[in-house]
């Protein structure tokens, strides 16, 4: 059975931007990368997708099953991949997310929820 959301996603979206971590064009000296800034970069995809802030439900069952807090703020229900460490931008607010972790589910369905910690930077890893 496949479930097809990405409908669904775009409909409740709001507008994001999305900077992957794999096209950082960054600089390495010393052994230790240098990151590249968002203002000089051209966003991966710019798109609607769910953007959530995490519930006292999810904290709950997150606690329960792993032993240990949160350490997310934000939930990004999108429909393409992107790898950890990617920059999410909400565009209507102009807040900057870090892609902490991915739960995959192309298998089922078409979607990709992905576990967003606001940066306390201007430019966040980058």
């Amino acid at each position: 059975m496949h479930l097809k959301m990405g409908s669904i996603v775009k409909k409740m979206g709001v507008p994001i931007q999305i900077y992957s971590a794999d096209s950082d064009k960054g600089a390495s000296s010393g052994g230790f990368k240098t990151h590249q800034l968002i203002t000089d970069r051209t966003p991966d995809l710019e798109a609607k997708w769910a953007l959530v802030p995490v519930g006292t439900f999810a904290a709950m069952t997150y606690q329960r099953n792993t032993g240990t807090d949160l350490d997310f703020d934000m939930e990004l229900v999108g429909t393409k991949f992107f790898p950890k460490d990617s920059v999410v931008v909400d565009v209507r607010t102009g807040m900057k997310y870090l892609i902490k972790s991915i739960t995959d589910f192309q298998g089922y369905s078409d979607i990709v929820i992905y576990e967003l910690k606001v940066s306390d930077k201007d430019e966040p890893n980058i």
